[in-house]
């Protein structure tokens, strides 16, 4: 997707506000023989800077830290998905050992 692209499907969003996106490293545009290429993951982003901005009223400071947190919680579900995936490749006994482990190391959490 095109720099146009993204600014007629983010509601009210500037190319000046785009490109201070861009600077702040907030969204990370991958780079063509024909420019700078957005994603969906880039334009749900800006849809989410947007809100955070706009409905939250988030200030300048709180966008990257919020930005952060989100990440970390994608982050940890990509692991979490990998992490089943293997186990559910396992044999019963395996998947049966693991579960068992996860209960106990739950119960000695609480």
């Amino acid at each position: 997707m095109t720099e146009q692209d993204v600014i007629a499907r983010v509601r009210g969003l500037t190319r000046s506000e785009l490109h201070l996106c861009i600077e702040r490293g907030w969204v990370k545009p991958a780079l063509s023989p024909e420019g700078q290429c957005f994603n969906e993951i880039d334009i749900a982003r800006l849809d989410f800077i947007r809100h955070l901005q706009a409905d939250l009223a988030a200030n300048e400071e709180a966008v990257p830290f919020v930005l952060s947190l989100i990440d970390q919680v994608h982050g940890l579900r990509h692991a979490l998905k990998t992490i089943t995936v293997a186990v559910e490749a396992q044999d019963e006994d395996v998947r049966n050992a693991v579960r068992s482990a996860l209960l106990e190391a739950f119960d000695n959490e609480k």
